[in-house]
């Protein structure tokens, strides 16, 4: 199913010593990522869905859970953070215990295209912007980081599709790469 064009927002939660990124930059073949996610604009109040990424090597499983209630971003973190624990069950009480803090916010313009049998699904992702959240009290959208422009394609598919995959990638006349939107954004922070 292709989605129209849309706003995507993310919260990255990680660990007080970042275990999420250092993972990803070590190369690890197993590694988590912790976010909320929501679509369209940033206002004060937000419905987002919690996501714990996986992935060894290649294949990706997501979970997934709606937040029954909004969440209000001019709040302190503190506060929020609570309200995403109270409204969620003990197995997400756990997950979050080993993401305790925020990390990174970021917002992309993202286009979704599918092949006729919606087998294979490609993201085109751009426009991205991101900021640092590690020392802030609440949610910071007003300084932004120096983030490179880029454009990011993704191509997903079940793993019964993996030689369709490396069909559809060859289509495009770009490199091919691992790319992390939190981990580039996190990069991008002076200091």
């Amino acid at each position: 199913m292709a989605y129209p064009p849309r706003r995507v927002n993310n919260i990255y939660l990680d660990s007080a010593h970042l275990s999420s990124l250092t993972d990803n930059l070590a190369g690890l073949s197993e590694r988590r990522k912790l976010r909320l996610r929501w679509y369209g604009d940033i206002t004060g109040m937000i419905r987002p869905i919690l996501e714990l990424k996986q992935k060894i090597n290649l294949l990706g499983t997501k979970y997934q859970t709606l937040l029954p209630n909004a969440l209000d971003l001019t709040l302190d973190w503190t506060d929020i953070l609570a309200g995403v624990r109270a409204s969620v069950t003990p197995w997400w009480r756990v997950v979050l215990t080993q993401a305790t803090q925020p990390a990174l916010i970021n917002r992309y313009w993202r286009e979704y295209y599918t092949t006729p049998d919606g087998e294979i699904r490609v993201t085109i992702d751009s426009r991205l912007t991101a900021y640092d959240q590690r020392l802030t009290i609440r949610p910071n959208l007003h300084k932004p980081l120096p983030i490179s422009d880029q454009v990011v394609v993704e191509i997903k598919a079940s793993e019964n599709q993996a030689e369709r995959v490396a069909h559809v990638a060859n289509e495009f006349p770009i490199p091919r790469s691992r790319n992390s939107k939190y981990c580039a954004g996190l990069q991008s922070a002076p200091g």
